[in-house]
């Protein structure tokens, strides 16, 4: 212990002596440890615990209850969706009938709906909440921020965001699109939905699209599955308390499979890895700079494990402070940030939480990381040459074959892991298979570093000088190199993952995303022959960005609308679909479908013009010069499907669908078939089928008027679609297609946008490190002669060879250990059908070339920026 206390006061001096590194090290360490602190703190408060989350969904009552259907539903434990198991047709919901079935319960209404508002900009769609404030038992539900609650049918409170769209203010007027005015009362918000356009009006204000009651009665697990048998959904804050284990549960609705704790063991993983580079890095240059120091202590009769001890000790002492500045930093940061994370996550934390245990965890693998980090500078300066240290020369600059070889090695077993793990969806596999992939590079750096300044001899001064310098000084540009290309690991990764995850969005959608629709507010189930006026075209281009527009009808069978869609030849034809079996699969039958070749791909869910989705595919009435647009053809296919249309016949995106120049026209509830003939173009997006009018008489069928489709040249703006609402008036309902972006796609934006900044840190002070460990580099230039432009160009070329290389290595295993996570998450669907669509495996070249090119470039435009044009003579140490 004696040996310890006084590596570890030699290690204090040090740090206080050579401040300004020991601050670097400290910060490499800290700021990673603080923004996990950072994250872990705003989880822990924005994760509400039962009482909070009862509490916000259902106030202060004891139960939230829906009727959405008259047979029986099967709901999850936590949420009022409710799927109906059958296609009963029972007597009509109540509320009569629901207080026979809860009786000695109060019920107090809390309904659902949305209105059609004036805006600023024109016509804007808000959600409505009806329900009384002055209840106490909808207290927590919403927050009334301003003024009052509203007391009568003619007044109304408003959320931030209204209040900003329409122009208005407490104690103001609201005016609807058809001319109905309320008096303003007050300003609410939503507290998990702060970004929400709402109106909170008393029941019976608007009419309700989704009626719920408040429950005073506390409902069990087995008398909320007594009321599902009604029909009835409930959120019951005696069940959020006590969960039902999974085999009290409906079968039909299986845990979920999120994979949210192997994520953060994966997270964790990797952090802990990047930080190890990014202070190796540092340390290494640190114990570079001490080799005097330190084969001194050799020199009066250290053994070379007391060498290392004085190295780790510097670990000790660094992640030591580090572990209390990243902490501390990370819990101010929180608390001083509370507006603006709730502002960005558009909710209120549930309560301001710190998450002590996993602040406990942080620091300590904050201690851990320090210790990791000095490792290796540690092992490297316990087998310095003494003699060779003391003469001020640089000693062994080869690197060892076998640490190739183990590099090598533990490449070829990671990849051979994360393909394994990849198949079994086992993401902590992933995270082994990643980190032994990065220290296997880190190991055949050197190696390379050597090989490319072989290579240098072609190259121009100082690129040569630059990569014999890292080749000659491999202990300390490997970990530098190493921490460059863990930082772009994470924010390459991600870039994969957003790319395939929009590719994998774009698939399913019949269109481009920023097309609008225009649709005529009258009941869709009827059929009318009415068609769109010109005036709708003319809104469109005034008020959009409009590139061309198309009307679109339906077939029109029965009085309404058929919603047609075309079935395969009978030999190809999936025997479990709705078409066949008129009903849902069964398990038996779906793991037959797996297996059956004619069902691959069958029964996926796309959407088409906004606001319809199926599984069956679409077909829509049109001209034949729309079907470029519809169905994304180049101008040689359309006009070839054009043609086609002109000759009656139907033109389909699936070569599945014809057969002999015919395909099955499937209409009705039943997919009755009809023969018609047709024409198969290239496979682009959704199924999707295109007839002209004349067709559908000659094949005995009427039309209906359906949309107003028009392409974009860019996504509207809202204000641009609020303005069109307006223009068309109160008759049609406008529709743009817009990314929809669930809650992973926002995190892993965020963590892309943090990625990328940290990319672009670690390569500054990677580089900085390397410029500073090269300062007598640069000084011996100075001293022979060589031009402030020389030295610049050094400089700029040091910084290029670690962000460049770094960059490159980093890319390819970023890109990689995200294929291998899509590959895991597509191999989750293997025993599901009707399986979803797969993410596509694509790699975001863009993005590449920013890791690849534009991070070394500002890598060596700061270096050369930073470098001083004249140097002072230093003193020999």
């Amino acid at each position: 212990m004696s040996g310890w206390r006084a590596a570890l006061r030699i290690a204090r001096r040090e740090a206080r002596r050579s401040a300004g590194r020991s601050a670097l090290v400290i910060a490499l360490i800290a700021v990673p440890v603080a923004a996990l602190s950072f994250a872990a703190i705003v989880q822990d408060s924005t994760t509400p615990t039962p009482t909070e989350d009862a509490n916000l969904r259902m106030g202060a009552a004891e139960a939230l209850v829906s009727w959405p259907y008259r047979g029986p539903v099967v709901q999850e434990p936590t949420r009022d969706f409710a799927i109906p198991t059958t296609n009963a047709d029972g007597e009509a919901p109540s509320e009569a009938r629901l207080r026979a079935l809860l009786p000695g319960a109060d019920l107090v209404p809390v309904d659902r709906g949305g209105v059609n508002l004036r805006t600023t900009a024109g016509v804007g769609r808000a959600g409505v909440r009806m329900l009384d404030l002055a209840n106490p038992l909808t207290t927590g539900m919403i927050t009334l921020l301003e003024g009052r609650a509203p007391a009568s049918a003619d007044e109304v409170a408003l959320s931030r965001k209204a209040l900003d769209r329409t122009g208005t203010q407490v104690g103001g007027t609201l005016t609807t699109e058809d001319a109905r005015t309320f008096r303003v009362v007050g300003a609410v918000e939503e507290p998990d939905r702060l970004d929400n356009t709402t109106v909170v009006a008393l029941p019976g204000t608007f009419d309700a699209t989704d009626r719920a009651w408040l429950v005073t009665t506390p409902l069990s697990w087995s008398k909320v599955k007594d009321l599902n048998k009604s029909g009835i959904a409930v959120l019951s804050r005696e069940v959020l308390h006590n969960l039902p284990p999974q085999s009290e549960r409906y079968p039909e609705l299986p845990g979920s499979n999120e994979l949210t704790a192997d994520v953060l063991v994966l997270v964790a993983g990797l952090a802990v890895l990047e930080m190890s580079l990014l202070a190796g890095s540092a340390l290494a240059v640190g114990a570079r700079r001490r080799k005097r120091d330190l084969a001194l202590i050799a020199a009066v009769g250290g053994s070379p494990s007391h060498v290392r001890r004085v190295v780790l000790a510097d670990g000790v002492v660094t992640g030591t402070a580090a572990a209390l500045g990243g902490v501390l930093l990370g819990v101010l940061a929180a608390v001083a940030a509370r507006p603006l994370v709730e502002w960005l996550l558009a909710e209120r934390f549930a309560a301001q939480r710190f998450f002590p245990s996993a602040l406990a965890a942080l620091a300590l693998l904050a201690i851990v990381t320090g210790v990791l980090a000095a490792l290796v500078p540690a092992w490297i300066s316990s087998r310095q040459d003494v003699v060779t240290a003391l003469a001020g020369r640089r000693g062994i600059t080869r690197s060892r074959r076998r640490w190739l070889l183990l590099g090598l090695i533990l490449i070829a077993a990671g990849v051979g892991t994360g393909v394994v793990s990849a198949i079994n969806m086992l993401l902590p596999g992933i995270l082994v298979a990643l980190i032994l992939t990065e220290v296997g590079l880190v190991l055949c750096t050197p190696s390379l570093l050597g090989l490319l300044a072989r290579a240098g001899r072609w190259l121009p001064v100082p690129l040569r000088i630059a990569l014999r310098d890292a080749s000659r000084n491999r202990t300390a540009a490997a970990p530098a190199i190493s921490a460059v290309m863990a930082a772009v690991i994470g924010s390459v990764a991600v870039s994969v993952m957003l790319t395939s995850q929009a590719q994998q969005e774009a698939s399913q959608f019949a269109g481009a995303m920023g097309d609008v629709t225009v649709y005529r507010l009258d009941d869709l189930t009827k059929s009318s022959t009415a068609p769109i006026p010109a005036s709708v075209t003319t809104a469109l281009r005034d008020t959009v960005p409009t590139a061309e527009t198309h009307e679109l009808k339906l077939l029109s069978c029965d009085g309404g609308p058929c919603f047609a869609h075309l079935r395969p030849p009978a030999a190809r034809e999936c025997p479990y679909t709705l078409d066949v079996l008129h009903r849902d699969p069964t398990e038996a039958e779906q793991q037959q479908a797996l297996a059956d070749s004619r069902c691959t791909g069958v029964g996926r869910t796309h959407r088409y013009f906004g606001i319809y989705t199926t599984p069956n595919g679409f077909l829509v009435v049109a001209t034949p010069t729309s079907v470029q647009s519809l169905l994304h053809l180049t101008a040689a296919e359309a006009a070839t499907a054009s043609a086609a249309l002109r000759d009656g016949k139907i033109v389909v995106n699936d070569p599945s669908l014809v057969e002999n120049g015919k395909t099955l026209l499937a209409t009705g509830t039943n997919a009755t078939t009809t023969e018609a003939p047709a024409f198969a173009t290239a496979a682009h997006g959704a199924p999707l089928a295109v007839m002209t009018q004349e067709t559908a008489r000659a094949l005995g069928y009427d039309v209906t008027t359906f949309t107003m489709y028009a392409t974009t040249t860019r996504m509207p703006t809202e204000s641009e679609q609020e303005a069109l609402t307006a223009a068309l008036g109160g008759e049609y309902e406008v529709t743009v297609a817009r990314p929809t972006e669930s809650d992973v796609q926002q995190a892993l934006t965020i963590l892309g946008l943090v990625a990328g900044v940290i990319t672009l840190a670690a390569a500054a002070l990677a580089t900085g490190l390397a410029a500073a460990d090269g300062r007598h580099d640069l000084t011996t230039l100075a001293a022979v002669g060589a031009t402030p432009a020389l030295r610049k160009l050094l400089s700029l070329s040091q910084a290029g060879v670690i962000a460049g290389l770094g960059g490159l290595l980093g890319t390819t295993a970023g890109t990689a250990s995200a294929l291998a996570l899509l590959a895991a998450l597509n191999q989750g669907y293997e025993n599901v059908w009707p399986r979803p669509d797969l993410n596509p495996l694509t790699i975001p070249w863009q993005t590449l070339g920013i890791s690849v090119v534009v991070i070394p470039a500002v890598a060596m435009v700061g270096a050369a920026l930073f470098t001083r044009s004249r140097l002072p003579i230093e003193r020999r140490a």
